[in-house]
């Protein structure tokens, strides 16, 4: 009898310990960068834009987006400081985008984001109408 009360009390300490590192353990951070990217004619939602403290980017359609033969969207990020916006790619239509942006300047100031409309193989610099864009703030 003695025995199943030692490995009770064993059990038990090891599902207080377990719970205490489930409470005091802090949460993951969460992004550093938020943008809804909307429609600039009525400012509908198109697009979440989220960048971890890791600097990955993801992108996340709210709807379907239409877009025309040989014509495709692509992304761009641009932020105080920088010369033009850099192009983040051309995106797979309705498609949830996840790329690190290690390779760009950093982040201090507010990025803004915008998705426009280019031929099919993407293009230099924006030049198509902006479909969606948005500025990124801290959700702090």
């Amino acid at each position: 009898m003695s025995v199943w009360r030692g490995l009770a009390g064993i059990a038990l300490a090891a599902c207080m310990a377990l719970g205490a590192l489930l409470v005091l353990r802090p949460p993951p951070p969460g992004p550093a960068w938020v943008a809804v990217l909307s429609a600039p004619q009525d400012r509908n939602a198109g697009w979440i834009a989220s960048v971890s403290v890791n600097r990955e980017l993801t992108l996340t359609p709210l709807h379907d987006t239409i877009v025309a033969n040989r014509k495709a969207l692509q992304l761009w990020i641009s932020a105080p400081g920088w010369t033009a916006p850099v192009s983040l790619g051309v995106l797979e239509q309705d498609r949830q985008l996840n790329l690190s942006l290690d390779q760009l300047p950093p982040l201090s100031a507010e990025p803004s984001f915008e998705i426009t409309l280019e031929p099919q193989s993407g293009s230099a610099a924006p030049a198509g109408p902006i479909l969606y864009s948005g500025q990124a703030v801290k959700p702090h």
